[in-house]
């Protein structure tokens, strides 16, 4: 598992944050490939304001995803960091402070507890930042997405219109929301969530920590 954490918050508070998946959600997938480089990384058309309108609830956004690219040996921890900071870097220029990254960098052959649809990542976030899963919600694109929020007690959100592996799964019987286009995410994210309450971020230092 890697940390990448961006914010202080105060953890005297249990509250709940809003995951986000990243490829797929935050970035465009690149069809049967990886994004190795900050060049390869396009940001979803419209999601950059669906972020920034998420931020005023005033929650924690954390990423959670997994990333076997590194498993591969495609790209490296450093080259995964590089990219999450640029990431981050742009989404600060709009106003949307990350709280943090979660990634799994396995191979989806290595078993690992931390590959969604286990819920590891989640549950790891949850301990560092005292995050109340149950009311908590998780935007995805995928089945794995699914299955990992509702492994972990959190409400389950599928983004777009290309959500993945969906159509005959427990997402769909399981009647789990969908935004379609981030015009909508809003609007669902906040009904997804039980209550919202304010967030006090301290410092917004970013730091590592694997």
């Amino acid at each position: 598992m890697l940390r990448i954490l961006f914010s202080e918050v105060d953890k005297s508070v249990r509250r709940p944050a809003i995951f986000i998946d990243r490829d797929g959600v935050i970035n465009l997938l690149r069809p049967s490939d990886y994004v190795l480089d900050w060049s390869q990384f396009v940001f979803v058309p419209g999601i950059r304001e669906a972020l920034k309108q998420l931020a005023f609830l005033g929650l924690p956004m954390i990423v959670i995803s997994n990333q076997a690219a590194v498993g591969k040996g495609l790209l490296d921890t450093a080259g995964l960091e590089e990219i999450t900071s640029k990431m981050y870097q742009e989404l600060t220029h709009d106003g949307t402070f990350l709280t943090a990254a979660y990634y799994c960098p396995h191979r989806p052959d290595e078993n690992c507890p931390c590959r969604k649809p286990k819920p590891a990542l989640l549950q790891a976030a949850a301990a560092d930042f005292n995050i109340d899963l149950t009311r908590s919600v998780f935007i995805g694109d995928s089945d794995t997405d699914v299955e990992a929020a509702h492994a972990a007690g959190c409400k389950p959100v599928l983004f777009g219109t290309g959500a993945r592996a969906v159509s005959d799964s427990s997402a769909c019987k399981t009647e789990v929301p969908v935004a379609r286009t981030t015009q909508d995410l809003f609007t669902v994210v906040s009904t997804g969530l039980s209550r919202v309450e304010p967030l006090k971020l301290g410092s917004r230092q970013v730091t590592y920590r694997s």
